[in-house]
């Protein structure tokens, strides 16, 4: 076979064994798209931003598991980043100019009252969340039987409590001067 001269260049370097350039360029552009997913939250713009068509990724979302594991994580990060700047914004406000005839003559700050009280709707739903996950660890890593005998005790501190309520009310009745000495007054 004749050699041709693009073969026989010496600036040509071949691949090392084992080498695949193709899926090195992919990783490289799925790690880009995912970097930038997980800053903006936005598909449509990491993708232009990696040089991805926005079929392409559909299809490697679709047929690849860990790549679509990844994307989704990227997202919940973006809008965790968000949810945080959101939270700055609410609890800092935002700097708005004040013009007057066409001059700035001032700056106020604006606090979205409406964000702040939704974050922390949101908040207190997730602080709920991991109190009932972290109570539900500590219940599993607590021994059943320990758990039972802390009930009991509660119980029987309850039963003495009640049996002893029965007992003033029943001398209550059998006195009438136990009335008297306990502050009760004649003729009720």
């Amino acid at each position: 076979m004749a050699e041709t001269h693009e073969d026989s260049r010496p600036d040509k370097v071949a691949p090392e064994p084992g080498t695949d350039l193709r899926a090195d360029h992919k990783a490289t552009r799925q790690r880009t798209f995912l970097e930038h997913l997980a800053i903006t939250s936005s598909i449509k713009e990491s993708a232009a931003v990696a040089g991805i068509a926005n079929s392409t990724l559909y299809l490697w979302r679709d047929t690849d598991p860990d790549f679509a594991a990844a994307w989704l994580k990227a997202l919940a990060e973006g809008y965790a980043l968000l949810e945080m700047e959101m939270l700055e914004r609410a609890r800092k406000g935002v700097e708005r100019k004040i013009y007057y005839h066409g001059k700035h003559v001032g700056t106020v700050r604006d606090y979205d009252h409406k964000t702040a009280l939704q974050l922390l709707r949101l908040n207190k739903e997730t602080v709920a969340l991991v109190r009932a996950a972290h109570a539900e660890q500590t219940a599993e890593e607590e021994p059943a039987e320990d758990r039972l005998e802390e009930r009991l005790k509660k119980i029987n501190v309850r039963l003495r409590a009640f049996r002893a309520e029965q007992r003033r009310r029943k001398a209550a009745e059998q006195d009438p001067d136990h009335r008297e000495r306990n502050g009760a007054v004649h003729g009720e």
